[in-house]
């Protein structure tokens, strides 16, 4: 894991209209700090809001702020990732009276092994006597809804999840209708604010490593499951299944994209222009390199 700053942890912080915010999700219904309310919560946020960070591609730097992820997330009805609206979620849960603590994940690779950084958020947050997993801004399909940190499987449309303990950290597990559970990610207990994390940007931004500043990635969860645009690949991962659709042009790209921001037209435009200029700028370099 990267190495922690030693941040000042006195500044004040504003309020926020949390009214604006559940009107956003679309979420009704008196507030409370309850396992049932944590889940209409978030269920609700992952519906309405979509993984996205479109405007990166064009040299926009995320801002970690709380007030800067309302009002992008709120104001502005974009999507963002876990660098945004994760932390603004645990905030939102804070504010109304849950303990609800932001920690670092570490991501499982298709090729079998972990990814070197520990560079995703989730959220950490007790209800009514127990712990749960929260995450809203994970590109792949994670849990849709809390999941108990004591182990417990959770059916999810046709998959399952669980938390389990490997290798001294939590990790989530996925299963379809194969029966085969593979890893998510694996989550520390460390509770971090916008300093700790605020490496992140940065390497995503300049380092080859990242896959993050030359793809269009997008993803919204859905009824079963969850529709992810991974550059040219259009992930269904519904109902226990993965299907991959491949994007050959433009027209595929606006098709796919338009179902996974469905209640954001005023996205698709920037999304389908996005996808066209790293698909240009990942055949250019690839042509450099042959």
């Amino acid at each position: 894991m990267e190495p922690a700053a030693s941040p000042s942890r006195t500044a004040p912080t504003p309020a926020l209209p949390w009214h604006d915010y559940l009107r956003r999700i679309g979420h009704t219904g008196p507030p409370e700090p309850t396992a049932e309310y944590l889940r209409a919560v978030t269920t609700a946020h992952l519906r309405a809001v979509p993984y996205e960070f479109l405007d990166v591609l064009d040299g926009a730097v995320p801002d970690l702020e709380h007030t800067a992820a309302f009002d992008r997330v709120v104001r502005r009805r974009r999507g963002g990732t876990c660098l945004e609206t994760t932390p603004l979620l645990g905030r939102f849960l804070r504010d109304l009276g849950f303990r609800a603590r932001l920690v670092a994940a570490q991501m499982w690779r298709v090729g079998g092994d972990w990814w070197s950084r520990w560079d995703h958020l989730v959220l950490v947050v007790e209800a009514e006597g127990e712990d749960w997993l929260v995450d809203v801004g994970f590109l792949l399909h994670a849990p849709t809804e809390p999941l108990r940190l004591s182990g417990t499987p959770r059916a999810d449309g046709g998959w399952r999840f669980r938390v389990v303990e490997r290798d001294g950290y939590r990790t989530v597990l996925r299963s379809g209708v194969d029966g085969e559970w593979t890893p998510v990610y694996r989550f520390a207990d460390e509770p971090l604010e916008i300093p700790d994390y605020a490496w992140i940007v940065d390497f995503h931004l300049t380092s080859e490593e990242s896959p993050l500043s030359y793809t269009v990635l997008c993803s919204r969860v859905v009824p079963g499951g969850k529709l992810v645009v991974l550059g040219e690949n259009f992930l269904r991962s519904l109902d226990g299944r993965d299907r991959t659709e491949f994007l050959a042009d433009p027209a595929d790209a606006e098709k796919a994209l338009g179902e996974v921001l469905h209640g954001h037209p005023h996205l698709l435009a920037e999304a389908v222009g996005a996808w066209e200029k790293a698909r240009a700028d990942r055949r250019e370099n690839k042509r450099k390199f042959i």
